[in-house]
């Protein structure tokens, strides 16, 4: 299974003292996330540093989205007066997610170049 980082490399990078719970499904999904996302243009043998780093945040949201999709009502909205309480849906949990993740590859993988000499994130004219 694709990781682009170990534990000992997510704690360094984040200066953390541990890694979340279920670390090695969370690096899993990361790791195949970003691969899918930068078209396999990652050399699996001498990972950037940014790709690291965005991999340990990419685990750090996808367990904090995990979390959010188990609690029972996702609070997003309340209007006291009138007594109105409006709850997120997992759709709606799982879209803004997807853009906070695809927000931290952007952020970190714009320049960086991938084996085929292209950057990561580019996706061809047609896209």
């Amino acid at each position: 299974m694709l990781e682009y980082i170990t534990a000992d490399e997510y704690k360094k990078l984040l200066g953390k003292e541990s890694v979340p719970d279920n670390f090695k499904n969370l690096n899993i999904e990361a790791s195949n996330y970003i691969n899918y996302k930068t078209f396999e243009r990652i050399d699996k043998n001498n990972v950037p540093e940014q790709v690291q780093y965005v991999t340990c945040l990419i685990i750090d949201l996808i367990d904090e989205q995990n979390k959010k999709l188990s609690e029972i009502g996702n609070l997003k909205s309340q209007n006291i007066e009138g007594w109105s309480e409006t709850y997120f849906t997992p759709e709606e949990v799982k879209a803004d997610y997807e853009e906070k993740k695809y927000s931290k590859l952007k952020e970190y993988l714009w320049d960086v170049i991938g084996i085929d000499g292209k950057p990561l994130l580019y996706c061809g004219a047609g896209c």
